[in-house]
């Protein structure tokens, strides 16, 4: 799914008034619907709603919500609507919307105009407040009163607090360095496409959990705008998955390595190398410390085990030219002699030019001896986690200079960067970034990120290019974590369940593709 900018949002609204004989009105009232269908779905027996009303162009949908909710539920709820007056002006769509209301009883309209004593909202923890405040069109700061009401707002406890769109004083498209003044949603409802700070975990306390709603327009003009970021959903997934054919065999599904391994951390080994074969990986070699070898013959009888001279760390790493993939780092520690067998791999594997991915200890060693970046063959894969990163690229202030960050480490060395968090995103040698849509809070567990690596090695030597590997592994990846959270529960996810729920995860691709 396209992940749109503010402006081809803009464009969209347009092209629907001049193509499909929509007026800004009737938009307006889609807009409204869609909250309202999502509402009566999700909210039973509403005694109280308090609406927030801006007076720009785009808020009239707050007023034609309250509206509709009125002629839903009749005087069984108390509809009180506040229009701050923020602007000087009113919009024409705004006055249209602002006269409908005028002739329903049911809903009491109050304006507030800046400078006056903030409304007291008795019962509020009874209330439903819906927050149509502005639009997704807000780039500037807001006045010292409209920030202090913003986060009088905050303190007050509501059933639920539902923005429209995205949360009133959050900016859409560039930094929000003052996070005073932002609303605080419990829900956010958007349209057309999922808005980019929704991604970021800067403004996670502020969007709360958000719902794309259906406006039902016509996407062929979608369909043709360019754009840079992506949303990985089932869709996305439908385009990439491969199914098997009926006389396939082993050398079908590739020949993976897996290098890596300290002493006390063989068990990283053991999750990635079963998670290749879960993911599907027809052939696995796997190369470890000699004190790893036991553990893993008797843990993955499956894969090939070859090891070091060396009884605790990596001191040498033959080139193996016959793999169709490889992954590195998981569990290797830092060791100078470690670093040094790293560096001549890479300049080895540099001429040979195998699919590759990077984790853990490779990047850390990386990072600390960064020339070796020069030996790194293009389209290879990194799967650092926020530290990693930021130990590999330096610090940065907020979310925005992240992702550029990424994006401009992608382009220059032409790899692909899985990084790895709440929404894993990809940055690609072109610029591109794609946000995971699956996973959630109990993944984030020791050997978790093992798991994903040996999952994106499994989908690289089974023939996925490097960009399919990191969008089909991540997505896998956090949907089996789904499937192990309904089963077991957040708290108690450990790696191994994610790795159990590989293949369940497959039966939903599957089921995708009917």
């Amino acid at each position: 799914m396209k992940i749109l900018s503010l402006n081809q949002i803009k464009k969209i609204d347009q092209y629907c008034i001049d193509n499909e004989d929509i007026s800004s009105i009737e938009l307006i009232e889609r807009y409204a619907k869609s909250c309202l269908t999502w509402i009566i779905h999700n909210y039973h027996n509403i005694q109280k709603v308090i609406l927030l009303a801006g007076n720009g162009k785009n808020r009239g949908d707050g007023l034609s919500l309250a509206r509709m909710l009125s002629q839903q539920y009749g005087d069984s709820t108390i509809i009180t609507i506040y229009i701050l007056n923020i602007f000087n002006h009113f919009s024409p769509e705004f006055i249209i919307n602002k006269n409908k209301i005028l002739k329903y009883r049911g809903i009491e309209l109050k304006t507030i105009d800046e400078g006056e004593d903030f409304p007291i909202f008795l019962d509020n923890k009874d209330s439903l407040l819906i927050d149509a405040i502005f639009g997704i069109g807000w780039n500037r700061p807001i006045k010292k009163y409209w920030k202090s009401f913003f986060n009088y707002i905050n303190e007050n406890k509501f059933i639920s607090v539902i923005s429209i769109d995205i949360p009133s004083g959050l900016f859409m498209e560039k930094n929000q360095n003052n996070f005073e003044g932002i609303i605080k949603a419990t829900h956010t409802l958007t349209f057309k496409s999922p808005k980019l700070p929704f991604f970021l975990s800067d403004y996670a306390n502020y969007i709360g959990k958000w719902h794309l709603l259906n406006i039902g327009y016509k996407k062929s003009y979608t369909n043709k705008i360019y754009v840079n970021n992506f949303y990985i959903d089932d869709i996305f997934i439908k385009s990439i998955y491969k199914k098997r054919k009926k006389f396939s065999h082993k050398g079908t599904y590739g020949h993976g390595l897996l290098i890596g391994g300290y002493h006390g951390m063989i068990g990283s080994m053991a999750l990635s190398s079963k998670a290749s074969f879960r993911i599907g990986i027809g052939k696995l070699s796997v190369y470890v410390p000699r004190c790893g070898y036991q553990i893993l013959q008797i843990l993955i009888p499956e894969a090939i085990i070859n090891t070091d001279s060396e009884d605790k760390f990596i001191s040498n790493i033959p080139i193996n030219i016959h793999v169709n993939a490889i992954g590195i780092g998981m569990g290797m520690g830092k060791k100078t002699i470690t670093a040094y067998a790293l560096e001549s791999f890479f300049l080895k594997n540099k001429k040979n030019k195998i699919p590759m991915v990077i984790d853990a200890d490779a990047i850390n060693i990386l990072a600390n001896r960064f020339k070796i970046i020069n030996f790194i063959p293009e389209k290879t894969i990194f799967t650092p986690h926020t530290k990693e990163f930021r130990r590999l690229c330096g610090p940065w202030k907020n979310d925005y200079q992240k992702l550029n960050l990424l994006k401009k480490f992608s382009k220059k060395y032409k790899i692909y960067i899985v990084l790895k968090g709440a929404h894993t995103v990809i940055s690609t040698p072109n610029g591109n970034l794609y946000f995971n849509s699956t996973g959630n809070p109990g993944m984030a567990t020791a050997g978790s990120g093992d798991v994903l690596s040996g999952m994106i090695t499994g989908l690289l030597a089974q023939g996925y290019t490097p960009k399919q590997s990191c969008i089909m592994g991540v997505y896998l990846h956090g949907l089996a974590g789904d499937i192990a959270s309904i089963e077991k529960n957040e708290e108690s996810i450990i790696a191994e369940d994610i790795i159990n729920y590989i293949g369940e995860s497959y039966q939903k691709i599957k089921m995708y593709k009917k």
